[in-house]
């Protein structure tokens, strides 16, 4: 009987360091594989995020505003209605996405369809759509996407917007991308549940399946590295695809495939340091990509220079320097002369080759940082200076540059002609950017009318 009672009790002191041992080494385990549960989660949700959001600002960022706020379904036919819808049915056709269309704003938080490509039960033009705050958020001019799927006619969905603007800088309207909510949760969820199950499993066999678990989780881990790899190529063809509807670089790389997203390769020295090498090498690169891709949002496609939407940006920057008491900086207006006379007498084509005269001969002389086109032949050029010789000697350099090029004949059968006003910040008198670009414009204005009373004004003929 002694004996026996000396195994019981040897047994049970073995067990006691046994069983703590399991108990540590299961609940580091299951904390290791929530841990990674997460953060891989996260950065899933935020490259898909992501990943909408690109989709619905490249299609914003090809649409015309100033088309989009008039056509209806009524221009069927028309170029501008096709020229949309052909956009449209692009993205609709050669990007895994559920559905793609446009939505007009009707003020106080309401909003109603606009074109719509879908062939089959498309949103009818006029009809309420689901307002969500990321919704709201586009109609203000920052694109967004919902962080809760919402339900409709449809289905139930995560949509991303992205507004698109007219040539006075205002929302036109705003592009929707809708993406099912089944398809978005199949991308993030299937790593948090298996990691419950697991854990779950190995409460149950504790000790006997220590190992087995801890060689589950490193093979798992082992087919996350290979998903964020497929995710990494899939995110690179993608862009390729966006590249190859809108003619726009914006990965930025030169064809080397070894620079590109889906061929860079990280090892650690084991199966969760690679990960999370991963994980990092794929947040640092989507972020290269989405930085390169709003680059390209706030410049003009024909002619290189920022954008209106730079601009507006720009003239916020401006005026919060302005309340600081730290501005200083002088405004030049630019108006191109006889552009309507161009396109009336030779067409759009021949108009388009005497803006980007224009815009190389306002390179010559300026930084293409500080050069805005803000409308069809209108510029203008900020520079970080209150000297009023070195804007009178940039703008004869210009003038010069600009009597050079006319020394050659154009194709568009006219000599390059660009009205100019200036003005300078005056922290006495300025309260705002626009007290200056008002003087300059009005500066500018003066000159034009100064050109037209010299060279007869062939818009009144």
């Amino acid at each position: 009987m002694g004996g026996e009672s000396d195994l019981k009790l040897k047994i049970d002191a073995t067990s006691k360091p046994i069983v703590l041992l399991v108990a540590i080494l299961f609940i580091v385990n299951t904390l290791l594989g929530l841990l990674l549960t997460y953060q891989s989660s996260k950065a899933m949700k935020s490259q898909i995020n992501d990943r909408m959001l690109d989709i619905a600002n490249t299609a914003a960022s090809m649409l015309n505003g100033d088309d989009l706020r008039t056509v209806t379904p009524d221009d069927r036919g028309a170029p501008e209605y096709e020229q949309i819808m052909g956009i449209l049915r692009e993205f609709r056709e050669n990007i895994e996405l559920e559905y793609i269309y446009c939505i007009r704003d009707d003020g106080d938080r309401n909003f109603s369809f606009g074109l719509d490509p879908t062939l089959d039960n498309p949103g009818v033009f006029g009809d309420p759509v689901v307002a969500t705050e990321a919704l709201y958020r586009a109609s203000r001019g920052m694109p967004s996407v919902d962080e809760l799927p919402y339900s409709d006619n449809w289905g139930e969905f995560y949509s991303a917007y992205s507004p698109v603007f007219d040539s006075s800088g205002r929302v036109a309207g705003i592009v929707a991308v809708d993406f099912s909510k089944q398809w978005y949760d199949s991308k993030v969820a299937p790593m948090f549940w298996t990691t419950v199950i697991t854990s779950a499993s190995s409460l149950l066999v504790a000790a006997a399946l220590i190992i087995t678990i801890t060689s589950r989780n490193r093979q798992r881990i082992r087919v996350v590295n290979l998903q964020l790899n497929e995710l990494a190529d899939n995110f690179e063809r993608l862009m390729q695809e966006v590249r190859n509807m809108s003619g726009v670089n914006v990965s930025g790389n030169t064809g080397d495939t070894a620079t590109q997203l889906g061929s860079v390769k990280y090892e650690g020295d084991d199966d969760i340091e690679s990960m999370r090498m991963k994980i990092l090498a794929l947040h640092d690169e989507l972020h290269t990509q989405i930085e390169k891709v709003k680059a390209q949002a706030y410049l003009d496609g024909m002619t290189g220079v920022k954008n209106k939407t730079s601009y507006l940006q720009t003239e916020k920057h401006i005026n919060e320097t302005v309340q600081e008491g730290t501005a200083a900086f002088s405004v030049i207006v630019l108006d191109m002369n006889g552009l309507k006379g161009i396109n009336d007498e030779l067409g759009h084509e021949y108009g388009d080759m005497a803006i980007i005269d224009a815009t190389n001969a306002l390179a010559s002389v300026y930084d293409k940082g500080n050069i805005y086109r803000i409308g069809g032949d209108e510029f203008i050029v900020i520079l970080n200076t209150i000297s009023e010789e070195e804007i009178k000697n940039s703008i004869s350099r210009l003038d010069y540059r600009i009597a050079h090029d006319n020394a050659t004949e154009k194709p568009y059968k006219r000599p390059l002609s660009i009205s100019v006003g200036y003005a300078i910040f005056d922290k006495n008198s300025d309260h705002e950017y626009k007290d200056v670009f008002h003087r300059a414009d009005k500066q500018m204005y003066e000159d034009k009318a100064a050109y037209y009373k010299k060279n007869g004004d062939p818009r009144r003929r």
